[in-house]
Parts: structure tokens; sequence; C-alpha cells
């Protein structure tokens, strides 16, 4: 079982990053920070470069987990993730119902129609 999707493009990695953004915001998500850790590195599949990494998180969802269990700030915020390879540019999340399984049933159930949310704003790009 995955517990990321991911898509690859064409475009440049900052030009589909900075629209990745836009529409996350429009989409009532609020972006707590964003990083870029990594310049280059190579690993088993190659060169990787521009790591970005951005946090997620959306308010309404929010309330609704407090409600469940105050401590769910251990798993927030949520991740999106893009970088470079040689064959193209690679954009991501976290998918939070995977990630999120070990706070339960109840908050897996509210993450998944954020997780097709954040599949659907990927997949507008």
């Amino acid at each position: 079982m995955e517990f990321y999707y991911v898509r690859r493009f064409e475009e440049d990695l900052d030009f589909v990053w900075e629209r990745f953004k836009e529409k996350l915001e429009e989409g009532g998500f609020l972006l707590i920070g964003e990083r870029i850790p990594v310049a280059i590195t190579e690993g088993e599949n190659g060169i990787i470069a521009d790591y970005h990494l951005l946090f997620i998180c959306h308010s309404e969802l929010v309330e609704e987990l407090v409600k469940i269990d105050p401590n769910i700030g251990a798993l927030l915020p949520c991740t999106g993730f893009g970088y470079r390879k040689e064959d193209g540019n690679y954009l991501g999340v976290a998918l939070p119902s995977i990630a999120w399984k070990v706070a339960g049933e109840k908050v897996v159930e509210l993450m998944e129609p954020i997780e097709e949310k954040l599949k659907k704003i990927i997949d507008s790009l």
C-alpha cells in the first residue's frame, strides 16, 4: 500500500510548484511552511534535485480532528513534496488516510475527503 500520491510533469518544477500552492490555497488549505532541504543527491534511481517540502493544513478539518483527539497535533500538518529527476519533475502528497491510521478509524474517515481533494488539485495542474 502506497503512502503517497505522486504525478510526473513535463513543466518546470518551480512553475508547477507555484501553481500547486495557488490551487491549495484556492481549495481552502493553509500553507504552514515550505522548505527545499536537498539541492542534489544521487540514489539508486538516479539523481534527485531540488527536493521541495510543503506543510499543508485545513483549518476546518483541524477543528474536527481536535474534537476526536486533542493530541492530533502530533500528526499535523500534511505534507506536499516535489522534486526533479532526469525523466521529469514530480509533485505529490502524503496520503493522510494511510499515514494517520495510527490515530484511529474516525480520523481516517475525516481524512479521506481531504485526500481526494489533494489528489484532484495535483491532477488539475
